[in-house]
């Protein structure tokens, strides 16, 4: 394996080819609760030799964004999952060089272009407060995995952002997942997401469900999800052009009920006001960003 595709390797765990898992945490570049989760679930992982089968390969992402605690320096790293970058020659920029190593790492190294027999879990933060959620990518596989963690999941969304890793190995069929797990730089936050990871170590088969890590993790994300509706599917997506001219207005967290025509934000000195009545996600509370905020609403509920 090249020497640029293993520095993104933090570990792996299990000698079980048949079935591979592939963690990975720092995809943005601020986002570093995912690599602190994998690191606090990795000495017990190893102390007690809890593996029943398969392979879990723990990743970190976006190295240079990582380093600056950058979204990402020049591209977002999350947005560039098209055959267009992956195959091209182009390698203008750090976030398409990162791109191209994880792609030949976790399809040509570990998966070896064998797809269905791996599974894909993404660990991001956010910037808005409150409201874990997961987002399955758009294949059935996927959308059972998301309902297991028993928390709200949001359906249609994969297929709206382009370019993401998610929707990139969910279309070539693979159980893929991006986890949510809380305010970015928070210690709830990582808890959160070290929940993520045992729940679906489990999940996956490869430790006992019986685990008191695995209990407690799930007993945690029920009581930190018990107040919000969880079968949810995407209706509008606020796409910013220009980010830097986008502001929020304050109170804003995921899953907080919004009206149609209720006042949002401004950008480019106009008010936005939202086109529809339902739940707003991942409202943007941050310099870098290409999405100022996304509306969902509970799946088969007729919005405005």
């Amino acid at each position: 394996m090249k020497a640029e595709y293993t520095r993104h390797i933090i570990d792996i765990i299990g000698d079980n080819e048949d079935k591979k898992f592939i963690i990975i945490g720092g995809i943005h570049g601020n986002e570093k609760g995912g690599i602190d989760a994998i690191l606090n679930v990795l000495p017990e992982l190893k102390k007690n030799s809890l593996f029943q089968k398969g392979k879990v390969f723990f990743l970190k992402g976006n190295l240079p964004a990582l380093e600056l605690n950058e979204r990402f320096v020049e591209k977002d790293l999350n947005r560039l999952w098209t055959d267009e970058n992956l195959f091209s020659e182009d390698e203008s920029s750090p976030d398409i060089i990162q791109l191209k190593e994880l792609y030949n790492l976790i399809a040509d190294e570990i998966c070896q272009n064998n797809f269905d027999n791996c599974l894909f879990l993404d660990l991001h933060t956010f910037s808005a407060k409150s409201g874990v959620f997961c987002i399955p990518a758009s294949n059935p596989r996927s959308v059972s995995f998301a309902q297991s963690f028993g928390i709200p999941f949001i359906e249609k969304l994969s297929d709206t952002l382009p370019g993401t890793a998610l929707s990139f190995f969910g279309n070539k069929g693979m159980t893929s997942l991006v986890f949510e797990g809380g305010t970015h730089n928070t210690a709830k936050a990582s808890r959160t997401l070290e929940a993520g990871i045992w729940h679906s170590l489990a999940y996956a088969g490869f430790i006992s469900p019986e685990l008191e890590k695995v209990k407690k993790g799930r007993e945690l994300l029920k009581e930190i999800s018990n107040d919000y509706p969880h079968h949810l599917e995407l209706i509008y997506r606020h796409k910013l052009e220009n980010y830097y001219n986008f502001r929020m207005n304050k109170g804003y967290f995921n899953f907080k009920p919004i009206h149609k025509s209720e006042f949002l934000a401004i950008q480019n000195n106009l008010r936005i006001t939202s086109p529809y009545s339902g739940y707003i996600l991942m409202p943007l509370y941050q310099r870098k960003g290409s999405d100022g905020f996304f509306i969902v609403r509970e799946k088969n509920k007729i919005s405005e």
